[in-house]
């Protein structure tokens, strides 16, 4: 009798559990496509547009309707995207908006903007971290597994403070995201993009001898990848006139050529 009333109630268990797991994708997809009418962004107020201005040169530069698009997308994922913070952050509203602002500014040419198979939540540490995976201390990562990005707040501060010396953390993590966000997919912006990485990895070799990228652009293909996308956005006439083809091959991946 025992036996039979413990497997009615693993068996209820485990029930209650699917449920659960099947209404909480459910309730996330419907939030995530915009399908629920009741959870819409709040539009960017004029003093987080003129903050996102003042902080990231880029924006400064937008035309009228990019600039829409902008301010539009980032009242988007600053919504739609789950930010965690562990430990004490101070100012938490600029910390997201820098780093929406600068997800959108990688996909501002792209239809697929949304980071929905690539990036679910977003971990806010004050500094830099230990992390359990590989024993060691960051300031940033890209968790694909996890579909996560995590940031030292700091940093992220620090990327958008000092522009032109082609460090920014924010950008650097989500180019790695993007790679993900269109791999395998069938789209003609996500095959136009892995089309674009696989010339530029052709070219990590040749660029090494340059020295014009930081050592850290040879650990691997990403890395180079996203050491190219920093520059790409902090001193794109550098870019342009050092390593033309590669400034060429990421304008097309990102559909940026008329924005730069």
């Amino acid at each position: 009798m025992w036996v039979v009333r413990g497997v009615d109630i693993f068996a209820f268990a485990c029930l209650f559990f699917l449920l659960s797991y099947l209404i909480y994708i459910v309730y996330y997809a419907i939030g995530l496509y915009d399908l629920n009418p009741f959870l819409r962004p709040n539009p960017l107020n004029e003093n987080e547009k003129k903050f996102l201005r003042e902080r990231i040169a880029r924006v400064r530069q937008l035309n009228g309707d990019d600039a829409h698009r902008f301010y539009k997308r980032v009242a988007w994922f600053r919504a739609k995207k789950a930010f965690l913070y562990k430990g004490l952050v101070n100012d938490k509203h600029t910390i997201e908006l820098l780093i929406s602002g600068a997800g959108v500014l990688l996909t501002l040419g792209m239809n697929n903007y949304k980071y929905i198979r690539s990036v679910h939540k977003i971990v806010i540490y004050p500094t830099d971290y230990y992390s359990i995976l590989n024993r060691k201390h960051h300031v940033g990562e890209y968790n694909r597994g996890l579909k996560t990005l995590v940031f030292a707040a700091d940093s992220v501060e620090y990327g958008f403070k000092e522009e032109g010396d082609n460090i920014n953390l924010a950008i650097h993590e989500f180019a790695h995201a993007l790679y993900f966000e269109t791999n395998g997919r069938s789209s003609w912006e996500s095959l136009r993009f892995q089309w674009g990485f696989k010339k530029l990895r052709a070219m990590k070799s040749l660029v090494k001898d340059t020295n014009y990228l930081r050592s850290y652009a040879q650990v691997n293909d990403f890395e180079f990848f996203s050491v190219l996308v920093e520059h790409f956005f902090e001193t794109p006439e550098d870019l342009k006139r050092e390593l033309p083809e590669a400034f060429e091959l990421i304008a097309r991946m990102l559909n940026q050529k008329e924005m730069v």
